[in-house]
């Protein structure tokens, strides 16, 4: 009896947060002052906290998109911290890597057509618009899905966000990387790596030497740092000794990909 009665009571107040949040910000108001006038203090600090949201929903022009973009933001991110945990982790990765690879192609295949939809309709939003996460939530979502038509299409419209101030540069070089190894071309900025053989390779690069300053010149670590947080290293010296195996790596990646 009391757990019906406590399911109850939780069911109301959920009843009451989902109507009230959907309120329009005069009606949020008209309760508060009606709650003060009866003294109903419950009703009043149920209620007030809302007002900032209602405020901001009817004041942001982007206020939808930015809600949106936090939803795809989680997703993305979630799914693969666990990708990663297995990398790490888990004696049998390949098992868990099968069954969780198709859920993260799925959510990526939702997150892109929805980001599109909006990149279509707003353009590239800033920082200014729809916050830092926001804006990274766009370039997310282009990079991370497996359609190159895609990826190839919003190319040169983060390019030109870039140079606008809507988009960071490391944005573009990491999308260049990608559209260039999906090509089967080298790398200009040592952005994409490929799991092999129980290491981390760097996709071919165009200009070895050159790199670093590269990299420099829009903001990224050196690629030493970079490999690092692969467990791997970089130097010109070591790459050029293993650039014949590299190469050979990356062709049986592109032979291979699904």
């Amino acid at each position: 009896m009391r757990q019906t009665k406590a399911l109850f009571l939780v069911l109301v107040a959920l009843a009451f947060t989902m109507s009230a949040s959907a309120q329009s910000l005069d009606s949020l108001k008209t309760i508060c002052y009606e709650a003060l006038e009866s003294d109903d203090t419950a009703t009043f600090n149920r209620t007030y906290p809302m007002l900032y949201e209602a405020f901001t929903r009817e004041n942001d022009e982007y206020y939808e998109v930015r809600q949106t973009l936090a939803k795809i933001r989680n997703t993305d991110q979630s799914i693969r911290i666990l990708v990663a945990d297995i990398h790490r982790n888990m004696a049998g990765r390949g098992k868990y890597l099968s069954l969780v690879r198709p859920v993260m192609n799925a959510i990526d295949r939702a997150n892109v057509e929805i980001v599109t939809n909006f990149i279509d309709k707003h353009g590239w939003l800033g920082k200014d618009d729809i916050g830092e996460d926001g804006n990274e939530t766009l370039f997310l979502c282009i990079q991370h899905c497996q359609d190159s038509v895609i990826q190839h299409k919003y190319l040169p419209i983060i390019e030109d966000a870039v140079k606008k101030g809507n988009a960071e540069p490391w944005h573009f070089a990491f999308l260049t990387d990608r559209v260039l190894m999906n090509q089967g071309k080298p790398q200009i900025y040592g952005t994409q790596t490929i799991a092999a053989k129980g290491r981390t390779f760097l996709v071919p690069l165009q200009n070895t030497r050159e790199v670093d300053a590269l990299r420099k010149s829009i903001g990224l670590e050196s690629l030493d740092n970079y490999m690092q947080g692969f467990g791997e290293h970089f130097s010109v010296a070591d790459y050029l000794k293993e650039e014949a195996s590299i190469n050979a790596i990356f062709k049986h990646w592109l032979l291979n990909r699904k």
